[in-house]
């Protein structure tokens, strides 16, 4: 996972060398999600997890025209996950899965004043998820219970809080089946805060 961050952090800054309307750096932030589960027969529940999840990664921004542009982030996300399993009648116990996906989120992005980079912009784009590793309470491999990709929709808006930092606060809605666990269909919907550094400003300031 390491490698693969850095790797993409290596080609964001091999690209912007070609091209000054490039710009890249480091994202770090924390989400929030929950989970609901159909086609269960109450087998299984989606129950609300409190802690958040960390994610952290690399981005690239492109502009393309005057307030258009193209940001693509590869991010590393811990996710925890609360289910709460029935063993039948009314007993049942409730596990805390931790998953670490890779994630590529590429985002189109709108400037609302007319200058690039300055001020507050819009964002919309889709979310794929790469399933790395998965455990649960006892750390016990439960990575078989989750679909290698599974994939969701993100809209929001960020804030330019100088030329080197930004934040952004996102909503998502996963719209794929994140289990392989039959006939059961779990879907997830969620909230992430980015925080931004353009390491590209900070050597040409």
């Amino acid at each position: 996972m390491k490698k693969l961050l850095l790797f993409a952090f290596i080609l964001v800054c091999t690209t912007s060398i070609y091209s000054q309307n490039f710009s890249y750096g480091f994202v770090t932030g924390v989400n929030y999600h929950d989970t609901e589960a159909k086609n269960s027969s109450r087998s299984i529940t989606g129950e609300v997890h409190d802690r958040p999840n960390i994610h952290v990664g690399a981005f690239a921004d492109y502009q393309f025209s005057e307030r258009l542009g193209v940001k693509l982030n590869t991010q590393y996300n811990r996710l925890h996950e609360k289910y709460r399993l029935y063993l039948g009648g009314t007993n049942y116990i409730n596990s805390t899965y931790s998953i670490n996906t890779f994630q590529i989120i590429p985002h189109l992005k709108f400037d609302v004043k007319t200058a690039y980079n300055k001020g507050g912009y819009l964002l919309v784009g889709p979310r794929m998820s790469i399933v790395v590793s998965a455990n649960d309470d006892s750390g016990t491999d439960v990575k078989d219970f989750y679909k290698s990709t599974n994939f969701g929709v993100q809209a929001g808006f960020g804030f330019n809080l100088s030329k080197m930092f930004a934040l952004e606060l996102l909503g998502e809605y996963g719209f794929s089946d994140i289990t392989e666990s039959e006939p059961t269909k779990i879907t997830t919907a969620g909230i992430y805060i980015n925080f931004n550094v353009n390491v590209e400003a900070i050597i040409n300031r």
